[in-house]
């Protein structure tokens, strides 16, 4: 039950933090004072980021193995993402999708390894 609250607040945050970037960059996108692709940008360095932050906390909380830890929950935060992207645009799985997946997997496993070297 301890792993299940732990998760479920990381993607409480997450989904809170993806709604307010994606209204933060709609609203700037309707102004006309960002360009779509500019806007995939600030997205793409905008989850790489997070989850490489959500990464890294988890790895200062781990006691071994914080990749295993960035996986797991980097693992999770992706399959939400999918799920989301099948319920709202329920376009077709892709290459590409699968590389951003992937970075994002990446980075939320880098993020733990760092997290877990840096722990006091």
């Amino acid at each position: 039950m301890k792993t299940f609250k732990k998760y479920g607040k990381t993607m409480g945050i997450f989904l809170v933090v993806v709604f307010l970037l994606l209204v933060i960059l709609t609203f700037f996108n309707i102004g006309n004072i960002l360009y779509t692709k500019s806007t995939d940008t600030i997205i793409l360095v905008g989850m790489i980021l997070f989850f490489a932050i959500i990464g890294f906390e988890y790895g200062k909380k781990a006691q071994a193995k914080g990749y295993l830890e960035g996986l797991k929950i980097g693992a999770s935060l992706i399959l939400l993402l999918i799920v989301i992207n099948l319920l709202f645009y329920q376009t077709g799985f892709s290459i590409a999708r699968f590389i951003y997946y992937l970075v994002l997997i990446l980075s939320s496993t880098l993020g733990s390894m760092i997290g877990i070297n840096r722990k006091r």
